[in-house]
């Protein structure tokens, strides 16, 4: 199941007899009933997934993910190919499908290439994970469930762990969310301390530069002005520290890609809304300093001066 950890490990080759001549790749290989894909509504990408006669003993077929098909058929068809494998021992597999790749061990590990068999292929005759697709709620068909399961082999199955797709998920991105809750935390924390430190600078500023504000409406500078002058100062300020916050999340945010799903490192739109969100804070911190120097009397700075 995915999620449920990395299964079996097995040297793989492909293409024809001479391929036998390098066993440099790997990938893993998972057992499945058919109809997995089908519950899981795993996208098949080309050909078709097990059928009930794949399910037996002598039947050398395989699925393949799609990052297998590309890595080892570049640029063609895959349906059809041969696959070699050692699980220990050595067999031909021909190709029937292929499926979009699915993360076995966490979301943040996309893994490395799966090959699929079947359960008949090793003719072990049970599954540790069983998957049910259901209509509605699927936690009102636990009593149903276990029922069934007994009736299937009176006193030989157990149930030990039943649960939703949704939870397994929760469970398995747990720690990650953790993690990216403190970094959210410690930069709400970061954003308000540029807010202050922002407000500060500016309100410092304003306050120096009183008797110039003074000359400046005196000769002629509206409020509205004085107000557009002080918010451009801030936001040039903000502009400065973007630039330097910027390149600076380019060289560390690396560090972070193992613990992202879905999304790169130097993600355009997430940068974008930073960027954006950072300008508004400064806009903002710069509102109140603004709005103190357009209000000021000219006749007050000037005596001031």
């Amino acid at each position: 199941m995915p999620l449920a950890g990395r299964p079996l490990m097995s040297g793989l080759q492909w293409g024809s007899e001479e391929a036998r001549a390098n066993p440099g790749w790997r990938a893993d290989v998972s057992t499945v009933l058919p109809g997995y894909f089908e519950t899981l509504r795993t996208r098949v990408i080309e050909g078709r997934t097990f059928g009930a006669n794949d399910n037996a003993p002598g039947r050398n077929v395989a699925v393949i993910d799609e990052l297998l098909a590309a890595k080892a058929f570049p640029h063609q068809s895959a349906i059809g190919k041969r696959v070699f494998v050692n699980l220990p021992n050595a067999v031909w597999l021909e190709v029937i499908g292929v499926v979009a790749h699915q993360r076995q061990a966490t979301l943040a590990d996309a893994g490395r290439e799966q090959i699929y068999l079947t359960d008949g292929f090793f003719g072990i005759g049970i599954s540790r994970h069983w998957a049910l697709r259901t209509a509605g709620d699927p936690t009102k068909y636990g009593a149903a469930v276990r029922a069934e399961m007994a009736k299937f082999a009176p006193g030989r199955l157990a149930l030990t762990e039943m649960q939703t797709m949704d939870t397994t998920v929760d469970r398995a991105e747990s720690g990650t969310r953790f993690q990216f809750l403190l970094m959210g935390v410690f930069a709400a924390i970061a954003a308000l301390l540029a807010a202050v430190g922002l407000y500060g600078v500016l309100s410092s500023v304003v306050r120096q530069r009183i008797p110039e504000i003074g000359v400046r409406m005196a000769l002629g500078a509206t409020p509205a002005g004085i107000f557009k002058m002080v918010v451009g100062r801030g936001l040039l300020l903000s502009a400065v520290g973007v630039a330097g916050g910027f390149m600076a999340a380019l060289a560390l945010t690396r560090a972070m890609s193992s613990m992202l799903v879905g999304v790169t490192a130097t993600d355009p739109a997430t940068f974008a809304a930073i960027t954006g969100l950072f300008f508004l804070i400064g806009a903002v911190a710069s509102w109140a300093p603004a709005k103190r120097a357009a209000a000021l009397d000219p006749n007050m700075t000037l005596r001031m001066e």
